[in-house]
């Protein structure tokens, strides 16, 4: 007969379990978005791709990914993101972040569902 006690310290395992499995994931894909993002990142003096950082942040049982551009000397980066015009590299331009996260989205839902699965 399993006591009460035994129940509970199980589904705090398996809860423990998930929240880690959740955040490699997370961080997986985060780290995905990013390798995709700089690919379409326009390219002058690669200060801009050499910016981006995919990081993940506990908030209690949550996992919240972010990938960024930016900050410090590279203070153009939304404007490079939301500016639309012929960039020298090709398949690179505007909506560097968005677009490949449009396109990634349903990808990422599916592998964070199957990574966390006990």
């Amino acid at each position: 007969d399993m006591a009460l006690i035994d129940v509970l310290a199980n589904l705090n395992r398996v809860t423990r379990e998930m929240e880690l499995k959740a955040e490699r994931s997370v961080g997986q894909c985060a780290e995905d978005l990013l390798d995709k993002a700089v690919q379409k990142t326009p390219i002058d003096s690669g200060e801009l791709r050499l910016s981006g950082t995919a990081t993940v942040e506990k908030k209690g049982v949550e996992s919240i990914g972010r990938v960024g551009f930016g900050g410090g000397q590279v203070d153009y980066a939304l404007a490079v993101h939301e500016t639309v015009k012929n960039y020298k590299e090709p398949g690179t331009g505007a909506k560097y972040l968005e677009n490949p996260l449009k396109e990634n989205a349903q990808k990422y839902f599916n592998k964070i569902a199957n990574d966390v699965k006990v």
